[in-house]
């Protein structure tokens, strides 16, 4: 490239008509043969482009042209590009802003790239430019609208974004991806926003999206999507997908393959492993294990479970048992069962020793139960709510001494599980009765609320409520109306 740049300053130099002739030949030649580096390069000069004009443009490299004046338009700074553009001729116009469309669909430049546009832009380019615009995208557009004085392009970029805000609106199921909604809590932030967040990944994963839609690549994004639904409170529909995905690429004979890739499993598994106890949670509260283990076994036998997670809920059905029958021998069972945990999780602390069983868990010990539980609330939430319910049932059965602050934090838990997937199971009159009196006054408030409304709404007086004065369902302080409405739709409630 270095060689026909200085060819180039010969040639402009040369006084003999004759041999300028020549020796434009001559780089003509080079240039048509010479590989791509060209599009990369600043050209400082118009005629320089010209040059390329002459050698690329009526040769089957027009589209390489093409690209490269791109390029040189990308430069704001280069005066001179702009104006060789604008008084080109008439049929290098027309043939620039045909291919500008395509170059847009394809290579998605930044908005700031497309500068180039505003300034090129003349009246009778209209219909020219009508197409170019239909195929911005929403940033660039707004961002186009803002830098130009010209009413009738303006026009057209307002318009080409309200289509675009329509069709996104379709496609994320009515959220407006511009209003900014801080009403919909939950453990891993905004709902409302992780949701955005997963129907971005999920436009990401289409197939047409990839030259190998069944790689890598692609199955990755498909599990940022999928961790995204279940962050956003949709453990269920979470599954769906990962069943969803591990079946279709198993059709295609391509899912041990990829397994193999130590990243992936590693990732499925994770996922996984946060999900399915959810699943067997919700659906099978008193038998848990054995409904997780099911799954594991029937959909995803390739999948390296982690047995220290299903021991939870194990663990689970002996806690659950002793809630409700406030059985004190059922803590030799748990005894039992976590000593099988502490085999295959011995950095965690142990849920209650020996000589435990019959002095009781001091304060410091318990609070060391809760600071695990609390660690794991966002990784983990099921093992989180497990070892949580765990240290209530210790205060039932007097194992543990009432700590005022730590049955706050408790509390606080409980709530924040509510906020993220409003279960019965998170907030119910025998919590409210058992940890309220320690709680701060708030937490007793919100949790009052709750159980109140979980017993006098059922849906059809929720609905008819929404249908005949719907703002009170966006005030401030319905967060919990919202929340059981959702559970409801769920089908959790």
């Amino acid at each position: 490239m270095s060689n026909l740049s200085g060819g180039l300053s010969e040639f402009m130099q040369n006084q003999d008509l004759f041999s300028m002739w020549e020796k434009e030949l001559h780089l003509r030649h080079e240039i048509r043969l010479g590989n791509k580096a060209a599009l990369n390069i600043p050209l400082a000069k118009a005629h320089e482009l010209d040059l390329y004009y002459r050698s690329w443009y009526f040769s089957p490299r027009r589209m390489d042209f093409f690209r490269l004046l791109i390029e040189q338009l990308n430069n704001t700074d280069n005066i001179e590009v702009l104006k060789w553009l604008g008084d080109a001729p008439d049929h290098l116009q027309q043939n620039f802003w045909t291919f500008l469309p395509w170059y847009i669909l394809l290579h998605a430049p930044n908005p700031s790239q497309l500068q180039f546009i505003v300034n090129l832009y003349r009246p009778e380019l209209y219909q020219e430019m009508l197409q170019v615009v239909n195929a911005l995208n929403l940033e660039s557009c707004e961002y186009l609208a803002s830098r130009t004085a010209n009413s009738q392009l303006r026009k057209l970029f307002k318009e080409r974004s309200n289509d675009l805000m329509a069709s996104r609106k379709r496609e994320y199921y009515g959220f407006d991806p511009r209003v900014k909604r801080d009403n919909f809590p939950g453990i891993y932030g905004n709902k409302t926003d992780i949701i955005l967040k997963a129907l971005d990944f999920l436009d990401q994963s289409r197939a047409t999206n990839y030259k190998d839609p069944y790689g890598s690549e692609r199955f990755a994004m498909y599990l940022e999507a999928a961790e995204a639904v279940f962050q956003a409170g949709l453990p269920e529909d979470c599954l769906a997908m990962l069943l969803d995905l591990y079946q279709d690429y198993q059709r295609k004979s391509r899912l041990v393959d990829l397994l193999e890739d130590e990243k992936i499993h590693r990732s499925f598994s994770r996922l996984l492993r946060q999900v399915i106890p959810w699943q067997s949670l919700l659906r099978q509260t008193l038998n848990p294990y054995d409904m997780a283990d099911k799954l594991y076994l029937d959909f995803f036998p390739l999948i390296t479970r982690d047995p220290g997670s299903l021991k939870y809920l194990s663990l689970y059905e002996s806690i659950t048992a002793g809630l409700n029958q406030l059985q004190s021998n059922i803590i030799y069972e748990i005894y039992l069962k976590s000593s099988t945990l502490m085999e295959v999780r011995p950095y965690e602390p142990p849920w209650i020793e020996q000589e435990e069983l019959e002095t009781g868990i001091g304060v410091g010990r318990a609070r060391t139960l809760f600071q695990s539980a609390a660690q794991k609330i966002s990784s983990l939430p099921h093992e989180s709510f497990i070892l949580i319910e765990y240290l209530r049932l210790g205060f039932m059965l007097k194992k543990i001494s009432p700590d005022a602050a730590m049955i706050s934090e408790m509390m606080e838990y409980y709530l924040l599980l509510w906020d993220w997937l409003p279960l019965p199971m998170f907030m119910n009159q025998d919590i409210y009765i058992q940890l309220a009196p320690w709680a701060a006054k708030s937490q007793q408030q919100k949790a009052r609320q709750i159980c109140d409304l979980l017993s006098e709404y059922k849906l059809p007086r929720l609905l008819e409520e929404i249908s005949s004065r719907p703002e009170l369902l966006r005030m401030k302080e319905a967060g919990p109306k919202r929340q059981l409405l959702n559970g409801y739709f769920l089908g959790v409630l």
